[in-house]
């Protein structure tokens, strides 16, 4: 297949596959002969996912957690109003950095356009129990104010299109560490120095 140019792509649904990889839905644009057509297609890869695309899923965790105000204390703390000193407000942003360690997203979806266009994140929380459960926040017109962070979002998710796109077409994955066979060489030399 010729690489499609980045105009002639959209992605419509993205998930980070357990086992490393990701499913994507996606639409190409082509012309042929002057007409315009649409082809869906749905691709699981599992090449491993590059860092770059990684951070940006972990970037949306926070936003997970504002739309369901798990860390709306944060502007209690941070507004002045309670009195709070330094040190309660370090350990109030201390428990928000612990709240989000529990939330992974796994999957981010799109639909509608220009105005109406809207994101669904879908996430996996881990309880204080240490159960599991998979949450998804409603649809976030990014168009549209009504949580305060949108326009964040919107940035965000773009970028995730980016990456996928260089994900798909342009081979970018994660690489094997350079250092990885070196470090375990020294492992087993500073083991075999231990025996002696």
């Amino acid at each position: 297949m010729e690489k499609p140019k980045v105009k002639d792509f959209n992605l419509s649904k993205v998930k980070l596959l357990p086992t490393g990889g990701l499913k994507v839905e996606y639409q190409l644009s082509q012309s042929v002969d002057s007409e315009v057509s649409v082809v869906d297609r749905v691709e699981t890869v599992t090449r491993e996912v590059h860092p770059d695309l990684l951070n940006l899923f972990d970037d949306l965790a926070s936003i997970v957690a504002r739309v369901f105000g798990m860390t709306a204390f944060l502007t209690l703390f941070d507004s002045g109003g309670l009195g709070v000193g330094e040190k309660e407000k370090t350990k109030a942003r201390e428990f928000a950095a612990g709240i989000l360690d529990r939330i992974e997203v796994r999957g981010v979806s799109w639909s509608g356009q220009e105005d109406s266009r809207g994101v669904v994140l879908t996430a996996v929380y881990e309880t204080s129990t240490g159960l599991k459960t998979a949450i998804n926040t409603p649809r976030i017109k990014v168009a549209q104010i009504s949580y305060g962070f949108e326009e964040e979002l919107e940035q965000i998710v773009d970028r995730v299109k980016t990456e996928v796109y260089d994900y798909l077409f342009n081979g970018k994955q994660a690489q094997l560490s350079l250092f990885g066979a070196e470090s375990s060489e020294e492992d087993s030399d500073d083991n075999a120095e231990d025996d002696e």
